[in-house]
């Protein structure tokens, strides 16, 4: 049986990662008694970083029906159009 993979893309700071959340949890869920530990200089498994901009991220968007597709928006006044893979 094929399992689904679960992509979650998060922005922290000024930085866009991509979180395959079977990867990284390996079948457990987390909770804020336990979260997710991933520093950001270096990344765990199924983290994986796919944009950085010179300021903080105020605005990340998808679209349902072209999830390979993010746009970005941050405080530098830079928006970007990003273009990767979400399924592998």
């Amino acid at each position: 049986m094929k399992m689904l993979q679960e992509i979650l893309v998060v922005a922290i700071g000024n930085l866009i990662l991509k979180i395959d959340t079977n990867k990284v949890g390996k079948g457990t869920g987390f909770s804020a008694e336990q979260p997710l530990a991933c520093p950001v200089d270096k990344l765990i498994e199924g983290v994986q970083l796919v944009g950085k901009h010179d300021g903080e991220v105020i605005e990340l968007s998808m679209c349902q029906w072209m999830t390979t597709r993010l746009a970005s928006a941050s405080t530098d006044g830079v928006v970007c159009c990003l273009l990767f893979p979400l399924t592998l």
